[in-house]
């Protein structure tokens, strides 16, 4: 439904949470939507949509069936995706399980503090393992744990994958509807964008809200600014002709509108939310899928009050993010035999990779310039960004350089260099790792958090590209342009030598959580999905998220997380 939006968005969408909770009544929803302005009209559509929503998950959830349609296991950025799709037909009885809660929190809400919801109940709180390439860390892998999935709790970066990126998959596959044509189709049919209009590139009719940064600091442009004194591109979107070309600098996309975030989850699963044929369940933690015969046939779930079975009569798919779907296929028997016959696990599927292929982009914290005066955050602190090749013999950029308008770094680095608060940073982002990691079970108890050994660093190439963008960041932060913001470089401070720049690049390492590939794609009798997204060895089953990479895109992973829900629904639909 199209709504017409006060200037006090954030506001409206918390009382749209009171109202859908049953913490105010509709009358007192109704009168404090008006006094924020909204016509009567608009205000009344509203409401019958929310009452829509409210009774109908209600008695969704009083009257549970035994059996769905399909049973779709996550609410992230491909899950909602899917199940805004799947939803359009009416015959099609759908169950959701989201593990987390709805995203009713003012943290979700407000783009500006996202990242307090780090480390919180909508977080999975997964840890990898203490790694020497690391310095010996042990580095935090969030992923959202809440109705949206990342996209509730991320930076809300719209950043759609390069060209390369997609044909790569597509050549892995032998499937061409995996390829850049068809997903710039796709990607035209999803957009609502808000920037100048691009018939090539851009949609303005879908449901994904997606604008250029908004009101950015003067901060921002200065980087704009810099950039064309060190003679790289400066491109008019973040999106569209950039992912044919090699790299350049631009404003970010977000999905922010009236400074409010918009999810997958307001952009999908609201509005079919009212239908008689979608039944969500928050809090509902699944355990694994049922194999029998050889064939998916339901789910065993945690619904907090009892674990019980629900059965699919035509497809599980398993949308829970770059570890979690790898995780329940483990636990359901469907993994590498040894490590499964170690916990006890009987193996139903002897599948290799699963949990293996894991990758995730490494975002470095960072290079550090202590402003001399404070100066506004805007949007999600993060307005600018850039794509580079480290190497101009690669097909497409490998490091990401991203403003950031606070003082961004690691632990160590924090430590060590103690930047002002005044302080922003520059950082090295590496989109295109060579370095692979392997995720296991703790055990077969599923609310146990996985084994991650990431494995970041461990390929020398990736240090050395690493290296290379902190070059070209330490070059812009101390160029011309942002002189007028730098009143001294805080971190590193100096030119460093080889060793102490290996030292810098390893301990202020942390991630994107772009966590992705642990069930990887391919036409190959190895790989976990096939180029339908059905898991090999099994009927009845698929996975659709960002575990599905064969390689990591080279870009933030929500909207090729989003493409991925959406082709995932294309093949249902056409029974393939």
């Amino acid at each position: 439904m199209s709504r017409d939006y006060p200037k006090d968005a954030n506001s409206l969408n918390q009382l749209e949470v009171r109202y859908l909770t049953n913490k105010i009544s509709r009358r007192t929803f109704v009168a404090l939507a008006a006094a924020m302005g909204i016509a009567g009209p608009t205000l009344s559509a509203l409401a019958d949509q929310l009452d829509d929503i409210r009774s109908n998950q209600d008695a969704r959830r009083k009257n549970l069936q035994a059996g769905y349609d399909y049973i779709v296991c996550g609410t992230g950025s491909a899950g909602s995706a899917l199940v805004g799709r799947l939803a359009a037909n009416k015959l099609a009885n759908i169950l959701v399980l989201e593990a987390g809660d709805w995203d009713t929190a003012p943290s979700v809400l407000d783009p500006k503090v996202w990242f307090t919801n780090l480390g919180t109940e909508r977080d999975w709180g997964v840890v990898a393992e203490p790694s020497p390439t690391v310095n010996g860390r042990a580095i935090p892998e969030h992923m959202g744990r809440v109705v949206g999935g990342g996209s509730s709790i991320n930076a809300t970066i719209w950043a759609r994958p390069f060209k390369t990126d997609l044909d790569h998959w597509a050549e892995l596959t032998g499937d061409p509807a995996w390829g850049y044509k068809h997903a710039l189709d796709v990607f035209r049919k999803v957009e609502n964008w808000q920037g100048p209009a691009d018939a090539r590139y851009r949609g303005k009719d879908g449901p994904v809200w997606c604008q250029p940064s908004a009101s950015p600091p003067l901060i921002a442009p200065a980087l704009l600014e810099a950039a064309k004194e060190l003679n790289f591109p400066v491109l008019p979107d973040q999106n569209g002709a950039r992912e044919e070309a090699a790299g350049g600098f631009a404003y970010m996309n977000q999905i922010i509108r009236d400074g409010q975030r918009r999810s997958m989850a307001r952009a999908y699963l609201y509005d079919v939310l009212g239908q008689e044929n979608v039944t969500l369940l928050t809090k509902a933690l699944v355990h694994r899928v049922i194999l029998e015969g050889g064939r998916a046939t339901g789910v065993e779930v945690d619904l907090g009050d009892r674990v019980t079975t629900i059965s699919a009569t035509k497809e599980v798919i398993l949308c829970a993010g770059g570890m979690n779907s790898a995780k329940i296929l483990m636990l359901s028997g469907v993994g590498e035999e040894a490590s499964l016959k170690a916990l006890g696990i009987k193996t139903l599927v002897d599948s290799p990779e699963v949990g293996a292929n894991f990758q995730d982009h490494i975002l470095h914290g960072g290079c550090l310039w202590e402003a001399p005066e404070p100066f506004q955050m805007q949007n999600s602190g993060a307005n600018v960004a850039g794509f580079w090749k480290s190497q101009s013999s690669f097909a497409s950029p490998d490091i990401n350089i991203v403003q950031i308008e606070l003082p961004y770094a690691s632990d160590v680095v924090a430590k060590e260099y103690t930047p002002p608060p005044t302080s922003w940073a520059l950082c090295a982002g590496l989109v295109a790792p060579k370095s692979r990691g392997l995720l296991r079970l703790r055990s077969t108890n599923p609310a146990d958090k996985p084994i991650l050994h990431a494995k970041f660093l461990s390929h020398p190439d990736d240090l050395a590209a690493l290296a290379a963008g902190i070059e070209v960041c330490r070059e812009l932060g101390n160029s011309k342009a942002m002189k007028p913001f730098a009143k001294r470089e805080v971190a590193p401070g100096k030119k460093l030598d080889k060793a102490e720049m290996a030292d810098f690049v390893r301990k202020g390492a942390t991630t994107y959580f772009h966590e992705a590939g642990t069930c990887r794609m391919g036409n190959d009798s190895g790989a976990v999905v096939d180029a339908k997204l059905r898991v090999n060895g099994v009927r009845g089953l698929r996975v659709a998220d960002a575990s599905i990479m064969p390689k990591i895109v080279s870009v933030a992973t929500m909207a090729t997380c989003v493409l991925i829900g959406e082709r995932m629904a294309e093949i249902l639909t056409q029974n393939s």
